[in-house]
C-alpha cells in the first residue's frame, strides 16, 4: 500500500472525526414543498417575538395574514400575497403586500400597495407579474376622482407608473371587479365593466369588456363585449400557451380566443346559480379550475358574499369531467412549473380565519396540517381564539416558555394557562412552580378549596422553588430550604417535587415516553452530606446506580433510568437502600472533550490502518 493512499484514508479517518466533533456542520435539506404530515402547507406566517415592558408584563407581538389574492410569477419562483397583513403589531408601518421566494418560503419583500380603499376590501382584487418578473401590475382607485387605474411598481413595490385607463371613455363609470392578467410577450389583459345612465328609462345600461393592451406600444385592442348586468366579468385568466382566455360570468364559465377573432365558447355552468370567480388554467392548458360560492351580482356591480363556504371546481375545456377538488378555500393558483402544485386561500371553519397554502393535488391531503411538524396543527397554532399564539411554521416555539414561568407553550395549552402570564391563578406561585413541584392547579388560587391560597400552603412547607425551561426540552428547578440551594435538570416531565428535611431525602416525580432515556443531573450543597458515600439514589424505592463528584461547594449527582412515571429519590444521609456511587468524576469530567477527541481519532486511525491492510 502506497504512502499516499494511506495519507488518503487517514484523511478521511480525520474528517470524520471532525464532523463528530461539530468542526464541520452540515445542514438538512430545507425543500419548500407539501409533506406527508402538510398537504397543503401554510406558505408564509410573520414570526412571533416576545419582549417585556417597561412594567415587567410579557408582551408577545404575533403578525397575522388575511389574504384576498394570489399571484405567481411566470417561473414560478414568486408569490404575491394581498391583504390584510400585521407583520407585527408594534410595527408602525402596515403593509398588504407580501413577495414570497417559492424556492425556499422566504419574504423577499413586504410593502403596503396603494390600491385605494374600495379595492383594498374587495375579495376579487387581482395582481399580475410582468413577463420578465421585474414588475408587478394591479388596479387603484385614488380618492380623488374615484377613476380606476391600471398601475405597476417594482418587485419591492417602489416606482409606481402609470399604464393606462381601464374604462373605454372618460365620461362612463366603471364597477368592480377590476380584473387583470398578462401574456408571456408583453401584453395586459383586463376587463372593465362600464355603466352609463339612461335618462330615458331611468336605469343603468351596463357593457362589459375586455381589453388587451399592448406595454411596449400602448396599443388597446377589443377582445370582448358584453351587454347587460348579468354579464358581469367575475373572473379572468389568460391560458399557458396565449391564445385564449377564460372568463367567468356570474354563474357561466367561457372561453374566448385572445384576439376576439371567434366567438367565445361556453364550458360549463355553476352549480344551483352560484357565482363563478377566480379562474386558473392547469400548466397544460387542457383543463379550468374555479371558485363557486353563494353571492350576488347588485347593480354597484359588486359581489356580495351570503357565506364564506366556497367550492373550488375542476372541469375539461369540452365542459366534461366536472368535478369538486376542495371545499376549505378559494382562489386556487396552478404553478406554471409543476402540473400538480397550486397555492389556494384556506379557510379554517368554522372560523374565518384564513391562511395561504401550497397544495400538491396528485399526494393525498391532509385533513389538518402541520406544517412544521411539532404535533399541533397550523389551524391551533393559528387559532387566538383559543389564547394561541404560536407560529405555525417555528417547530421550536411549543418547547419555548415566554413567560418564563417554567412551563413550555406547550404545557401551557395543556394545562389550560396563558403563556403570557407568569401566575395565571395569582395565587403568588408560577405556573410552573405550581404543576412541576407542588402538584397544584395553576389556574385555581385554591386548589383544594379550603379557603388557603395555595402559595399561602407552598410558603408553610419551607420550601421555596423556582422553574425555568431550557433548551432541547430540559427544564431546570431551583429548590431553596432554610439557606440551602438545590438544583434539578431533566430531560423528563416532572410531576411534583417533595423535600422531606427530617429524612434529607428530596424526591422527584419524573416521567417521559417509553421507549426513551430519562437523565436527571441534581446539585446539593456539601454540606448537606456527611460524605459522598452518604449518598443514595432510589427508583420507586429500588435502589438505582448512579455517578457523584464534587465541585466546589457542592455536590453533582448523575443518573439515568427508562423513562416511564417514577418517583425519583436523592437520599442525602444514605438510606433508602442505595445504588453504586461515591465515584469522583471531577477531575476526569474537566478533561471530557480531550478524552472524546483522543478516543474518536483513535478509531479513525484503526480504522484507516485496516483499510491499508486489506490493501
Amino acid at each position: 500500500m502506497s504512502t499516499t493512499k494511506f495519507f488518503s484514508v487517514a484523511v478521511v479517518g480525520v474528517l470524520m472525526a471532525s464532523i463528530m466533533l461539530g468542526l464541520f456542520q452540515v445542514s438538512a435539506s430545507n425543500a419548500f414543498a407539501p409533506t406527508a404530515e402538510a398537504n397543503p402547507r401554510l406558505i408564509y406566517w410573520p414570526p412571533v417575538s416576545v419582549w417585556q415592558d417597561q412594567r415587567g408584563n410579557v408582551v408577545i407581538d404575533r403578525g397575522w395574514i388575511q389574504p384576498m389574492s394570489l399571484a405567481w410569477s411566470p417561473s414560478g419562483k414568486y408569490l404575491l400575497i394581498f391583504g390584510r397583513v400585521q407583520m407585527s403589531a408594534s410595527m408602525a408601518t402596515p403593509v398588504n403586500t407580501l413577495i414570497i421566494d417559492m424556492e425556499d418560503g422566504s419574504l423577499v419583500h413586504s410593502f403596503d400597495l396603494d390600491v385605494g380603499y374600495d379595492l383594498s376590501q374587495d375579495t376579487l382584487v387581482s395582481f399580475a407579474f410582468s413577463s420578465d418578473e421585474t414588475k408587478i401590475f394591479y388596479v387603484t382607485i385614488p380618492n380623488t376622482d374615484w377613476r380606476p387605474r391600471i398601475y405597476s411598481v417594482n418587485l419591492d413595490g417602489t416606482s409606481p407608473s402609470f399604464i393606462t385607463f381601464p374604462n373605454s371613455t372618460a365620461v362612463t363609470d366603471i364597477r368592480n371587479p377590476y380584473l387583470i392578467d398578462v401574456t408571456s410577450d408583453g401584453a395586459l389583459v383586463y376587463t372593465s365593466c362600464e355603466t352609463v345612465y339612461n335618462w330615458t328609462s331611468g336605469q343603468y345600461e351596463y357593457t362589459s369588456y375586455i381589453w388587451k393592451h399592448q406595454l411596449s406600444t400602448g396599443e388597446k385592442s377589443l377582445v370582448l363585449e358584453l351587454e347587460g348586468m348579468d354579464e358581469l366579468i367575475t373572473g379572468l385568466k389568460v391560458s399557458p400557451l396565449n391564445d385564449k382566455i377564460a372568463y367567468a360570468t356570474g354563474s357561466e364559465i367561457w372561453v374566448v380566443d385572445i384576439n376576439g377573432a371567434e366567438p367565445p365558447t361556453k364550458v360549463t355552468n355553476t352549480s344551483n346559480g352560484r357565482i363563478a370567480a377566480f379562474i386558473s388554467w392547469t400548466s397544460n392548458g387542457t383543463m379550468l379550475t374555479y371558485s363557486e360560492f353563494n353571492g350576488t351580482i347588485t347593480e354597484s356591480g359588486c359581489v356580495v358574499y351570503h357565506s364564506i363556504s366556497n367550492d373550488i371546481m375542476v372541469v375539461n375545456l369540452d365542459g366534461s369531467d366536472k368535478r369538486v377538488i376542495l371545499t376549505d378555500g378559494y382562489r386556487l393558483t396552478w404553478s406554471s412549473v409543476n402540473a400538480s402544485v397550486a397555492t389556494y386561500i384556506k379557510i379554517f371553519s368554522p372560523t374565518t380565519l384564513s391562511a395561504p397554502y401550497l397544495i400538491d393535488l396528485s399526494k393525498p391531503i391532509t385533513p389538518n396540517p402541520d406544517t412544521d411538524g411539532d404535533g399541533l396543527s397550523d389551524a391551533e397554532e393559528l387559532n387566538d381564539k383559543l389564547g394561541n399564539f404560536l407560529n405555525p411554521l417555528d417547530p421550536t416555539d411549543i418547547y419555548q416558555d415566554y413567560d418564563g414561568d417554567g412551563l413550555t407553550n406547550l404545557e401551557e395549552i395543556n394545562y389550560g394557562t396563558y403563556y403570557g402570564r407568569e401566575d395565571c391563578d395569582g395565587d403568588g406561585l408560577s405556573d410552573g412552580v405550581e404543576v412541576k413541584v407542588f402538584r397544584t392547579n395553576p389556574t385555581m388560587a385554591d386548589t383544594d378549596d379550603d379557603g388557603v391560597a395555595d402559595g399561602l400552603e407552598a410558603a408553610a412547607t419551607g420550601l421555596n422553588a423556582f422553574v425555568s425551561v431550557l433548551p432541547e426540552g430540559w427544564i431546570r428547578m431551583t429548590l431553596q430550604w432554610s439557606n440551602k440551594t438545590m438544583y434539578v435538570s431533566t430531560n423528563s416531565s416532572v410531576l411534583g417535587v417533595v423535600f422531606n428535611s427530617t429524612s434529607m431525602a428530596l424526591t422527584v416525580n419524573v416521567g417521559g415516553p417509553d421507549g426513551t432515556t430519562g437523565v436527571a443531573n441534581i446539585t446539593i450543597p456539601v454540606d448537606m452530606i456527611s460524605s459522598l458515600s452518604s449518598v443514595t439514589v432510589t427508583l420507586d424505592n429500588q435502589p438505582i446506580d448512579f455517578q457523584i463528584s464534587q465541585v466546589g461547594g457542592y455536590v453533582q449527582i448523575y443518573v439515568q433510568y427508562h423513562h416511564s412515571f417514577h418517583e425519583l429519590t436523592t437520599h442525602l444521609s444514605g438510606g433508602g437502600g442505595g445504588g453504586t456511587g461515591g465515584v469522583d468524576l471531577t477531575g476526569i469530567l474537566s478533561y471530557w472533550w480531550l478524552i472524546l477527541s483522543i478516543a474518536i481519532v483513535a478509531v479513525a486511525s484503526v480504522i484507516a490502518a485496516i483499510i491499508v491492510k486489506r490493501g
